[in-house]
């Protein structure tokens, strides 16, 4: 059975490797190079020439519409989005996307996706559209969290911070603590993009920061709780790009 040959395109480094690992994970795709930017994706769909692209939109360099519009007469393989942000989904359907998966989305809606291409189920309409804008519309709502055979649900936009304790993650929503038995390097490969790391134990809401201060060695942020946080400088540099 011939495989399908993937380049999978994203420029955050935890969405990636999720990414790649679910691409590893399917019998039916052969995963034959990644990029993080635009420019690395350009060169290496030109030069492989998959039969399908996983691609991130927004990307360090370049929206992924700029970098389509400059080799649209040499790729014609298939598209998949993989994006956190809804409001480029009509865009989307311009470039003959097979399916658009918004983060932080599960194996099960990946597999979803491929299948349309293996069962040449390939045509996007209006309804698969309004089904996608459903989707994010709770997704932006609850957070999954996994813990063993358990699964946690908490609300997105009432989580602050998340601190890491021993084995444990400790979550500080807007009225309860939760502890959860999760590793940080694990949650960051499973939350939303609003959510960052700052320092070796924490990772926080940025879409809730109320205040920031800022130089070019170090940042301080607060929280809605009045919670003070120093960005170290391992992760200054990313925290910085992505607040922007």
């Amino acid at each position: 059975m011939n495989r399908t040959k993937v380049i999978a395109v994203d420029d955050e480094a935890p969405a990636l490797r999720r990414l790649v690992k679910m691409t590893e994970n399917h019998p039916q795709l052969d995963l034959v190079e990644t990029a993080r930017n635009s420019v690395e994706a350009k060169e290496k769909i030109l030069k492989f020439n998959p039969d399908l692209v996983l691609l991130d939109i927004q990307l360090k360099d370049a929206t992924a519409f700029e970098m389509l519009n400059e080799i649209k007469n040499s790729f014609k393989g298939k598209i998949i989005f993989c994006t956190a942000y809804d409001q480029y989904a009509l865009k989307a359907f311009d470039f003959q996307v097979i399916d658009y998966l918004l983060k932080p989305y599960s194996e099960e809606r990946f597999n979803a996706a491929i299948e349309r291409i293996t069962s040449k189920n390939e045509f996007p309409d209006l309804s698969k559209l309004m089904e996608i804008l459903h989707e994010k519309q709770n997704l932006s709502k609850a957070l999954m969290i996994p813990e063993g055979n358990k699964n946690y649900f908490l609300e997105s936009e009432k989580l602050y911070y998340i601190s890491a304790d021993g084995y444990y993650s400790n979550f500080i929503l807007e009225n309860e603590r939760k502890m959860i038995r999760i590793s940080l390097k694990k949650l960051e490969e499973i939350l939303p993009e609003n959510f960052i790391r700052i320092n070796k134990s924490i990772i926080i809401n940025k879409n809730l920061i109320v205040e920031l201060t800022s130089n070019k060695s170090s940042s301080k942020l607060t929280l809605p709780d009045g919670n003070e946080f120093d960005v170290s400088e391992k992760y200054l540099e990313e925290f910085l790009r992505q607040i922007r």
